[in-house]
């Protein structure tokens, strides 16, 4: 005879399950959490899409402390009758802003999916918009710490100059930046993610990440692994090594623009008079570097040129394969210049050598430099590196007898975070939790700033992951209509390439005259 369940019994039970319900993560915050308030932008650079703020808390372990606020830009979806949900997008950096990419939408994705998704960009937090970091009141502040900063320092006295001046940054943004300064760790960033996942109402993300925003991805897939609908990381971080292991991580990263900037070379060899820097010219290169490395030289055409320049212009042509001509071309003139000969095969006025400001990120707020803060409050929070500024001279050396180009600098390029606060609000693994869906990687395979190796590490690395590899240059993926329609296939509809799966690039480095 079946025996009945007492009232006691079956209370306990109901309350059991109500209990459980409320165990489970997001079971009940997705109701609690309220919904994105979009209106029109006012900003003209954001004219005819859509903008909104949300409040996150400041720290995710005390939900109900202080908050921060995170501002977004929409493109939405061409087709709100069929829409599939949002696909949320990040530039990188770290200190990249993202809502201004609603307007490079049509580059990132093809037609059909802009159809069918709302378009979003946001700006992490403490970035642009997103109650933005300051380290120093004016521009004028940070730009004199950063003109006492060399990019390669080489002498004595530049080297103890660009670590006095790596201190006092530092110092002035622990006076300065508030308490938003020690929570903007990407394991927050991936969790505001999330909180802007449930607030557009998707039950799982989609998500595209550039650079730095793959490490951004690589953290949501491990945090929230039921939550993946599409992930494609593109241009990749080696999550393991850049959180754990940063002094070598930084090495290996110098040693990516050295196989780029070698991939540049022989292409402009083979490609004879379409390239004027063609004939040896690694050789021509390496000769050149030797001689601005002994100082300043006084070009007709550029004005004064230091290594500084000539580094920073050399490892930025590298992002872009379309660069490549006119990089040869300013390369060709300036060995004309300094050795005697011819310093150029054009035609045409000579093209420029753009000489970057230190990342003061495009804004047009009175502060420009909260891209420049934000770098180091990411990269110092996620990434520790040895506290001990003495140490670096002797990192830069060991670095640049393996990379001789770009070794130095990147051995100093955060030596910054050696008095940094200490944040223990970090994600340092595990990478492998099996995601719901499988996260797509790609990486083209001369990328400078995120080497190929990478990006096959970060496709091991995760516990559910399918590598597309883009044969071909530049920092992340460009330039190809291969990548591009599996970029469609697999956003659509889950589709994913092959394994093994190889790309080509429909832009050659030098194109025929």
């Amino acid at each position: 005879m079946a025996v009945r369940p007492s009232i006691a019994a079956r209370a306990g039970t109901v309350l059991a399950l109500v209990v459980a319900s409320l165990a489970v993560p997001g079971a009940a915050q997705a109701a609690r959490v309220p919904a994105v308030g979009w209106s029109a932008c006012t900003e003209p650079e954001l004219t005819g899409f859509d903008c909104g703020t949300y409040e996150v808390p400041l720290d995710h372990d005390r939900p109900g402390g202080p908050t921060t606020t995170i501002a977004l830009a929409r493109r939405p979806a061409a087709d709100q009758a069929h829409k599939l949900g949002t696909i949320f997008v990040n530039p990188g950096g770290p200190g990249g802003a993202g809502r201004g990419l609603v307007r490079a939408a049509a580059g990132i994705v093809q037609p059909e999916v802009l159809a069918r998704f709302d378009f979003v960009g946001f700006d992490p937090r403490g970035i642009g918009a997103s109650d933005p970091i300051q380290c120093f009141a004016t521009d004028e502040e940070a730009e004199a710490l950063l003109a006492r900063m060399k990019a390669v320092p080489i002498t004595k006295a530049e080297i103890a100059e660009t670590l006095a001046a790596n201190w006092e940054y530092t110092e002035g943004c622990k006076r300065n930046a508030g308490p938003l300064l020690t929570h903007m760790s990407t394991l927050n960033v991936a969790k505001d993610l999330d909180r802007l996942r449930q607030a557009v109402g998707d039950k799982a993300l989609t998500y595209i990440g550039y650079s730095y925003g793959t490490m951004i991805g690589a953290t949501y897939a491990n945090l929230f692994p039921g939550k993946v609908r599409a992930i494609i990381i593109d241009g990749n971080v080696d999550p393991d090594q850049r959180a754990n292991h940063r002094l070598a991580n930084k090495f290996e990263r110098a040693g990516g623009f050295e196989i780029a900037l070698a991939g540049f070379f022989r292409e402009c060899d083979k490609a004879g008079t379409n390239c004027a820097l063609a004939g040896d010219s690694k050789a021509k290169f390496a000769r050149l570097r030797e001689r601005f490395r002994q100082g300043p030289v006084t070009s007709p055409t550029y004005g004064e040129v230091t290594i500084d320049d000539l580094t920073g212009f050399v490892s930025s042509s590298m992002y872009d394969v379309a660069s490549f001509p006119d990089t040869a071309q300013v390369l060709q003139i300036l060995y004309g210049e300094v050795f005697g000969g011819p310093s150029t095969l054009r035609a045409t006025p000579a093209p420029p050598m753009p000489s970057a400001p230190p990342a003061r990120g495009g804004s047009t707020d009175a502060y420009g430099y909260t891209s420049n803060d934000a770098f180091y409050a990411v990269n110092c929070a996620d990434a520790p590196l040895p506290r001990n500024p003495a140490l670096y001279p002797g990192f830069a050396t060991i670095f640049e007898k393996a990379h001789r180009t770009f070794g130095r600098s990147e051995a100093f390029g955060e030596v910054g975070c050696a008095n940094w606060p200490v944040v223990r609000e970090r994600y340092a693994g595990p990478w492998n939790k099996r995601t719901a869906k499988t996260v797509l990687v790609v990486n083209p395979t001369y990328d400078p700033a995120t080497r190929y190796d990478f990006g096959v590490r970060m496709s091991r690395e995760l516990g559910n992951a399918r590598l597309l590899t883009l044969d071909g240059f530049g920092h992340t993926s460009s330039y190809s209509a291969c990548v591009q329609g599996w970029y469609t296939r697999y956003l659509l509809a889950g589709q994913l390439p092959p394994s093994g799966t190889r790309c080509g690039q429909d832009l050659p480095p030098f194109p025929a005259a």
